[in-house]
């Protein structure tokens, strides 16, 4: 990875620096002390650069699964935390609005997809994500999808309790796209 990809994903990652920060710690629920150690040492990390993939990489290689259940614990909890404020900034929580609010900035920019409206709900799909394409090349997929997909239905949880999601495939797995379905729980 150069120096420019670097740039690139240090500035669409961002967030990941404060999710895996010291401070936010105590503001998480782990179920065990490996659980809060492992959380230590992910927040040692330089969340920002590529190197990050090869650092993940090694603490999976050394702990193992524990890795991945902390990480998607911290994303979970953080990705809930973050869409319910910005659900505090709308009038309204609709399917519609979540679409508005999260995917059509990054439209055509960092993601290609069509929505179809069903009497059941909303099926998007995905078939060009930037985050996707920025993982391919620093073999990063893997854990891109732990850090940005599977905080997906928690971001709807966060929007909307009473919205639900589904979806059966990815990008960042190789599928063809990523299905995104929205709905209204009864």
């Amino acid at each position: 990875m150069n120096e420019q990809d670097d740039t690139l994903l240090q500035s669409h990652i961002r967030w990941l620096s404060d999710w895996f920060a010291p401070d936010k710690r105590d503001v998480l629920c782990f179920t065990d002390q490996e659980q809060r150690a492992l959380f230590d040492e992910l927040a040692t990390l330089d969340w920002r650069r590529s190197g990050i993939i090869a650092q993940l990489d090694a603490l999976q290689e050394r702990l193992g699964p524990i890795v991945v259940d902390v990480i998607e614990a911290v994303v979970a909890q953080s990705s809930r935390r973050v869409w319910t404020e910005v659900a505090q900034q709308e009038t309204s929580k609709t399917i519609d609005d979540l679409i508005r609010v999260l995917w059509e900035p990054g439209r055509g920019r960092l993601f290609d997809y069509t929505v179809e409206i069903r009497d059941d709900g909303v099926q998007m799909r995905c078939t060009r994500c930037f985050y996707a394409d920025l993982g391919k090349p620093i073999g990063g997929t893997k854990w891109f999808y732990h850090l940005l997909c599977m905080g997906d239905p928690d971001i709807v949880e966060g929007f909307n309790p009473k919205m639900g999601f589904r979806r059966t495939k990815t990008l960042m797995e190789g599928h063809d796209c990523c299905d995104h379905f929205y709905f209204m729980k009864e």
